[in-house]
């Protein structure tokens, strides 16, 4: 299991992105602080969607759990157990809220995978609703651009020119994997792309294409594999999802 915190850039991170979420939603500019009351429901509802296709795994029984802890080291004092103990409450006290569909944004109640994955979301949210925001974009550009390739294959559209109807094409050669039959989804880069600009990568080759449109395509996470299996059929058939350990 990954351990809990991350870091404080990451958590001004999503608390800027979820202010300029919940600015869009109300007509606000970008970058002003967001009506406390607006915020809060924005905050709720973000939370909620992320735990629809975001596993964190909470524990089945956090109270028992945390009960048969204290009874497990009922001999122990305090300050033998203090940092463990602290994370166990910490553990129960987090599930106990996702079972409520919603979680904390504090520093200890989080792994930094699980903080990063909820900014790639809320990227991949931003472009989908046209989200302005307001940060130091130079910082975010590379997750910004995942993000965007992300929501072009998830809504089959055109990340070149934004048609409608694309398809995943691999930016890297499945022959490298063995073929299609031996694609997770985890090895290759991908994109999506309308007819004419797949006709065009296949005839002019990728390294030409990437010079004259400068993109790459993006390395998949086992969540956006498995959403992008159910929209582009036939595709990562050797996916085979592991148990998330957080």
């Amino acid at each position: 299991m990954d351990k809990l915190g991350y870091s404080r850039e990451t958590q001004k991170l999503i608390y800027a992105i979820m202010n300029d979420i919940s600015n869009s939603f109300t007509g606000q500019d970008a970058g002003k602080k967001a009506y406390s009351l607006d915020l809060e429901e924005t905050k709720k509802q973000l939370k909620q969607r992320f735990l629809e296709v975001y596993d964190m795994q909470p524990l089945k029984s956090p109270i028992t759990f945390f009960s048969k802890y204290l009874e497990k080291n009922k001999d122990k004092t305090v300050g033998e157990i203090e940092k463990e103990l602290k994370e166990t409450f910490i553990k129960s006290l987090q599930s106990t809220l996702i079972e409520n569909k919603t979680f904390s944004l504090a520093l200890n109640t989080l792994t930094q995978n699980q903080a990063n994955d909820l900014v790639k979301w809320l990227l991949e949210t931003c472009i989908y609703y046209d989200v302005p925001l307001k940060m130091d974009v130079e910082n975010l550009a590379d997750q910004y651009t995942k993000a965007y390739h992300y929501v072009c294959l998830k809504n089959k559209i055109c990340c070149i020119c934004g048609k409608e109807h694309g398809v995943l094409h691999h930016y890297d050669n499945v022959a490298r994997v063995g073929g299609y039959k031996f694609d997770d989804g985890r090895v290759l880069r991908v994109m999506c792309l309308c007819d004419e600009h797949h006709n065009e990568v296949h005839a002019i080759g990728t390294h030409d294409f990437s010079q004259k449109y400068h993109v790459v395509g993006i390395y998949l996470d086992d969540r956006q594999i498995r959403e992008l299996k159910k929209i582009h059929k036939g595709h990562f058939q050797a996916f085979k999802e592991d148990k998330w350990n957080i």
